[in-house]
């Protein structure tokens, strides 16, 4: 064999092993957090109901938190409709939002819940703003300051429902820290089982109520998608927008140290390359952590 065969021979084989190994080929081994593009970043371990800082930065800085934001919607939407309420999408909710290709279009007939699946698994903006319209004014997004004030997750007041950068640069978007990300967070995992077994679906057939048509749709967290990290994701939410760059949040295992570990990053550039990088090095970290 000549060495341009063999060299042939030997990608072909790299690449098919690849394939049968299903590790992505931006899977990244690394473990320096000091390569994670986040400016802002809060990861506390939870045990019996108490948080340890495990690293932080910037964790008392406040940053826009794009999709984020539907969290916060989701919490609104629980208190002001029951789980019998059904909503039709109508065509100004989907005006200015920034999607394409959507399954859940102009006439989609959804009850509470699967409408709740659409917003936070598949991140649908559309979705946030229908919940407005239907709630009628400014009902929505005052519930949602009051329910974020009320619980001290921020003082800021959030401007709408999706998240999306406003029109004006006068108005400032949606913010919070990734410290009282956290605390939402384990708050949710912890006191709401209905948005956590929502947030803990990589995938979901909603069911228009007028037609019975079945849509499929999936997480918006690329890393539920990675054979290699996607077992490490027990919920997750994940956001993007101009103004926020990349943000993800989202609760993985504590090993024997911790019930549970948070973990919030914002305004990253690469969410996925990031997740990786701080998932390698909690696995390193709780590995060796002695137990509690």
């Amino acid at each position: 064999m000549n060495r341009k065969s063999f060299l042939y021979s030997f990608l072909i084989l790299v690449l098919v092993s690849g394939m049968f190994t299903g590790v992505y080929a931006q899977t990244t081994t690394s473990t320096d957090l000091s390569k994670l593009s986040a400016q802002g970043v809060a990861i506390y371990g939870w045990k019996n109901g108490k948080a340890t800082l495990l690293y932080g930065k910037k964790g008392n800085t406040l940053f826009p938190i794009a999709s984020l934001t539907k969290l916060v919607t989701a919490k609104a939407v629980e208190t002001l409709y029951p789980a019998s309420s059904v909503f039709t999408m109508t065509a100004p909710a989907f005006i200015d939002t920034k999607e394409a290709n959507l399954s859940v279009v102009t006439g989609t007939t959804l009850n509470r819940d699967d409408m709740l699946r659409a917003l936070l698994v598949n991140s649908t903006n559309a979705v946030a703003n229908q919940f407005a319209i239907s709630a009628g004014g400014t009902t929505l997004v005052d519930t949602m300051n009051n329910f974020l004030h009320t619980n001290h997750y921020t003082t800021t007041k959030f401007v709408n429902p999706s998240g999306l950068d406003p029109d004006s640069k006068a108005v400032s978007p949606n913010r919070m820290t990734p410290n009282n990300l956290s605390s939402l967070m384990s708050d949710i995992f912890t006191k709401d089982p209905l948005l956590t077994s929502i947030l803990e679906t990589k995938g979901v057939l909603l069911t228009d109520q007028s037609t019975g048509r079945q849509i499929q749709i999936k997480s918006s967290n690329e890393l539920n998608a990675d054979p290699a990290y996607n077992y490490f994701i027990i919920l997750s939410k994940t956001g993007s927008t101009d103004l926020a760059q990349q943000d993800l949040a989202f609760v993985t295992n504590g090993g024997t140290t911790y019930d549970y570990v948070i973990v919030v990053f914002m305004h990253s550039k690469n969410r996925y390359s990031d997740g990786q990088i701080i998932l390698n090095w909690l696995q390193n970290v709780l590995s060796n952590t002695p137990k509690a």
